[in-house]
């Protein structure tokens, strides 16, 4: 082979190792989508969770989105209308995000931003029994 030939070939196997290299280490987009959400949203679930504690500093923690739902308004005369303040056709979303308490308790809470502004805001919210935890641990692994 010849010098030009193993130069180029040299230079072309570097640009794939470090390529590579520099994926290995990045976090994954929808990873990034969630964390920017979330902090989007900490304003809200401070609100909530102050609101349901009735704690003027509300602490959470491990906070993850559990699931988002797209919802769109009534768009014809005939369909039956949602509830919602959102203009007709217009979309919206239902995020489930949930938290964990300081004494080991996780709450689920249910935003919602289907008003004129779309800002969200909550809609309800459950605690989750370890039951449930335990049981959703069970399905994870056997994923």
């Amino acid at each position: 082979m010849s010098n030009k030939k193993t130069a180029a070939f040299l230079v072309l196997a570097a640009a794939v190792l470090l390529s590579n290299a520099s994926r290995a280490g990045a976090v994954p987009r929808e990873q990034l989508l969630g964390a920017a959400l979330l902090q989007q949203l900490d304003p809200v679930v401070r609100s909530a969770i102050g609101g349901i504690y009735r704690e003027a500093y509300p602490q959470y923690g491990c906070e993850r989105i559990a699931a988002i739902n797209e919802r769109v308004t009534a768009r014809r005369v005939r369909e039956r209308a949602h509830p919602v303040d959102a203009m007709h056709g217009a979309r919206y979303y239902a995020i489930a995000v949930r938290v964990c308490r300081p004494k080991g308790d996780q709450l689920e809470l249910w935003l919602r931003n289907d008003t004129v502004s779309a800002q969200y805001y909550l809609t309800g919210y459950r605690y989750l029994t370890q039951a449930e935890l335990r049981a959703e641990d069970g399905s994870r692994q056997q994923r």
